[in-house]
């Protein structure tokens, strides 16, 4: 049995502007990424995570988008949620508490990315959780695509940093003893005033 799931969350305070211009897809859009087709296992999540973020980003460059940049806070909030799920054994944007657990706008904060020097931001959040070959990151970026508002969250054209959590430990109550992962990929960008 295979199974796999999904959750998307976006939000936005104070309004800017959708950014007119539309970037041409650039020659690497069609490259293969490295490892998409890997199980995350304790050794390779280095790996996994830029996996995930070159398929991520071969979509935007399909789409005539920006790629994204890496950003360490929003790779801090991504893991620490990701092993708050897959430790405490849930599914859900909002977590039960500690270093990964509260809201997405709480665990950025905590992470130092979202400050109040900062004017306005846009942030969004996909997770993601799949067993045997539903967890490898091609498998992943391809249901988040198929799904309207996970792919809403990656073709958006206002974000501009993201980053990738990872745990080779799928939520015990939803494998049911099988081998997987699960994701939490968080975007965002700052406005300074």
């Amino acid at each position: 049995m295979l199974a796999a799931a999904l959750a998307p969350l976006a939000c936005a305070v104070a309004s800017t502007p959708a950014f007119a211009a539309r970037h041409r897809a650039h020659p690497s859009a069609h490259r293969a990424c490295a490892h998409s087709g890997a199980r995350p296992s304790a050794r390779n999540l280095a790996l996994i995570r830029a996996a995930t973020l070159c398929l991520v980003n071969r979509e935007r460059r399909r789409h005539g988008e920006r790629p994204l940049r890496r950003n360490r806070r929003l790779m801090h909030a991504a893991q620490a949620h990701t092993e708050s799920m897959a430790f405490e054994d849930y599914f859900e944007h909002v977590g039960a508490g500690g270093p990964g657990g509260g809201t997405p706008l709480a665990r950025l904060r905590a992470a130092g990315y979202i400050s109040s020097s900062h004017a306005a931001y846009e942030v969004g959040e996909n997770i993601a959780w799949g067993t045997l070959s539903l967890a490898t990151p091609r498998a992943i970026v391809a249901a988040w695509m198929a799904s309207p508002p996970h792919r809403a969250n990656i073709l958006d054209r206002r974000y501009r940093e993201t980053g990738v959590g990872v745990s080779p430990h799928p939520p015990v109550s939803l494998a049911h003893g099988q081998p997987g992962a699960i994701y939490t990929q968080d975007f965002g960008v700052l406005r300074r005033r």
